[in-house]
Formats: structure tokens, C-alpha cells, sequence
């Protein structure tokens, strides 16, 4: 799934990472990268961003780089 349909408050794993040099560089640096675990922390509303938790560190990502990354829920 990707990480725009994904629950807050929940443990995912990125699976992988669509999308162009650009925002996959972008993800890189900020450390999300396939095989990490995320918790989605918050979804703003009216098309807000994206809070999530890595090692951590609060990240906040637009919508358009988090349509870009699939994820699977840790149980």
C-alpha cells in the first residue's frame, strides 16, 4: 500500500520508493529508505503533509513524496 492509504499511530515498512532521481535522492537523505520502519505519526488535513517517526526523529514529508512510497504494516 502506499503510505498516502496507510493508519496513523502504526509500525510500516518502506517496501520501495517510486518516483524520480529527484525525490528518491530527497528520501535518501532523510534516511527513508526500503527495508526501514516507519510510524506515521500524522496525516494534516486538506491535503496537508505527512509526520512520521524514523529512528526517533519527527519527518514531515508532503503528499506528493508520500504517494511516491510503498509500505507494508509490521504486526
Amino acid at each position: 500500500m502506499k503510505l498516502l492509504d496507510a493508519e496513523t499511530e502504526k509500525t510500516y515498512r518502506v517496501v520501495s520508493i517510486e518516483g524520480g532521481c529527484q525525490s528518491k535522492d530527497r528520501l535518501i537523505k532523510l534516511g527513508i529508505l526500503p527495508g526501514v520502519l516507519i510510524i506515521l505519526k500524522r496525516k494534516a488535513p486538506l491535503r496537508g503533509p505527512f509526520m512520521v517517526n524514523l529512528n526517533g526523529s519527527d519527518i514531515v514529508i508532503g503528499r506528493g513524496i508520500a504517494s511516491k512510497i510503498e509500505v507494508e504494516e509490521i504486526l
